[in-house]
């Protein structure tokens, strides 16, 4: 599998708050993206922009993803792989 270009960036709950639901780690393979903006236009808490070229999608938010899928499930090029932190 490639290298993710975009590290991956996950966000700990601060000491003694109430987890607000499941939190996500997303990776980006931006060398398999063809930047069609699905995942960022599916990503209900906005979790994702696009970069500063439009070409590819990044990581804004990644302290509100909530494991949904649905950047990954609608990603044509598979180019995004989120796993649901426990």
């Amino acid at each position: 599998m490639p290298e993710a270009v975009h590290q991956t960036q996950t966000a700990a709950p601060a000491p003694g708050a109430a987890k607000k639901g499941p939190r996500g780690e997303v990776k980006i393979y931006a060398t398999w993206c063809k930047g069609c903006r699905v995942c960022v236009e599916f990503c209900p808490p906005k979790v994702l922009s696009m970069d500063e070229n439009e070409n590819h999608p990044r990581l804004l938010a990644p302290e509100k993803c909530t494991a949904c899928h649905f950047c990954d499930t609608h990603c044509p090029d598979l180019a995004i792989v989120v796993r649901k932190l426990e």
